[in-house]
């Protein structure tokens, strides 16, 4: 007989016991039995269901099925119940406030009193997570600097690599995540590292290959969607590149850059009203990217509206002086002029200083223009 059936008929014969109904669920879970756990916190007792111990294990039914709003409505009434909360309590409901989107509060969340009995690891590794989020990546850093050892280093390792990479330290961040490699070939952040750094340094058959496996592991890797179209994009499949990162903007809406890679992909399709909505989406988030502004100058410029891009090209000038779209954008005012000789010098000179991904082939503006404006 196995475990379950055992904890069931003891459940079964004591029914308003919540310790033998709890033991019961954690199994039903272990298990990846989710319906059955359901099923069982449906047909309990309304006095049972509302102790804290079912109330937390219904919470988590809830985030497995994903319905991350169940799963904070449960967990922050039970928070609010309580001066000194169990910590796993308080990891879940700024786990889901994450998975929302709100890391603010996750983190308010961290901060509330906690037994100390909870996985210190597991809560570091969550804050760690949320300030990465925030971009406030030396205080992640800095969370995960005590841990050193144990059975989640490699998980460590890796979240601490991808910190790295967007930090800029490529050799730090290569270094933790082969570490992490080395031990679980299937770490997510460091799938991700090894894979950007590959792309970064064009070698696309190798940055494929990891962000490939990654997904095999973890089909809604928003990043490795993005790695992924990317190399695509470098291969020149530019409508493959397209559904790739329309599929990771679904995964991971929150990334700036994900919304402009996207929005690269539309403009050299020609699809102007794509590319608005894509650099929408960027600005949203960020009111005060400067590249966000160049898309828009260079969707103006496209659109022969010249007023509306000069304007946009100031205020992405002053917010990146070195920034590629709004310098496209110029180009493109000056070729409206006549003035093709100094519009091609401009982006021989944009493509000389950006070279590798993210560039666009010598004539890619010229061709653009010649697409979407009409003929006549």
């Amino acid at each position: 007989m196995s475990r379950a059936a055992l904890l069931a008929g003891f459940a079964d014969r004591d029914p308003e016991n919540p310790v033998l109904l709890c033991d019961l669920l954690d199994e039903l879970l272990g298990e990846g039995r989710l319906d059955d756990a359901l099923a069982r916190i449906g047909k309990v007792s309304t006095s049972l269901r509302e102790t804290p111990g079912v109330r937390f294990r219904e919470a988590r039914c809830a985030m497995l099925r994903g319905d991350a709003k169940t799963a904070i409505f449960l967990l922050q009434a039970l928070l609010g119940q309580m001066d000194v909360a169990p910590a796993g309590v308080v990891h879940d409901l700024a786990y889901a406030q994450l998975a929302q989107g709100h890391a603010e509060e996750a983190l308010q969340t961290l901060a509330h009193p906690h037994d100390a009995e909870g996985d210190d690891v597991a809560l570091a590794l969550l804050k760690a997570r949320i300030l990465h989020r925030l971009q406030r990546l030396d205080e992640a850093l800095e969370t995960l600097a005590p841990l050193q050892s144990g059975a989640r280093l490699p998980e460590v390792q890796g979240v601490r690599a991808l910190l790295w990479l967007d930090i800029g330290d490529t050799a730090h961040a290569s270094e933790q995540a082969e570490l992490a490699l080395r031990a679980d070939p299937d770490q997510h952040e460091a799938g991700l590292v090894r894979g950007t750094v590959a792309l970064w340094s064009q070698r696309v058959q190798e940055s494929t290959a990891a962000f490939e496996h990654v997904l095999a592991k973890h089909p809604h890797s928003g990043r490795a969607w993005l790695g992924l179209g990317q190399n695509v994009m470098l291969g020149g499949d530019v409508p493959a590149a397209r559904s790739l990162l329309e599929r990771a903007s679904v995964d991971m809406p929150e990334h700036i850059g994900t919304w402009h890679a996207l929005a690269w992909c539309q403009l050299l399709e020609g699809d102007l009203a794509g590319a608005k909505h894509s650099f929408d989406k960027a600005f949203a988030l960020d009111r005060t990217f400067g590249e966000t502004h160049g898309g828009f100058a260079l969707v103006h410029a496209l659109r022969s509206e010249r007023k509306e891009a000069e304007e946009s090209i100031k205020r992405a000038m002053r917010l990146d002086p070195q920034g590629r779209a709004a310098r496209y954008a110029q180009s493109v005012l000056l070729m409206d002029e006549g003035r093709a000789d100094e519009a091609r010098k401009l982006v021989d000179g944009i493509l000389a200083r950006s070279p590798g991904v993210g560039s666009v082939p010598a004539d890619f503006i010229f061709k653009l223009r010649e697409l979407v404006r009409p003929r006549g």
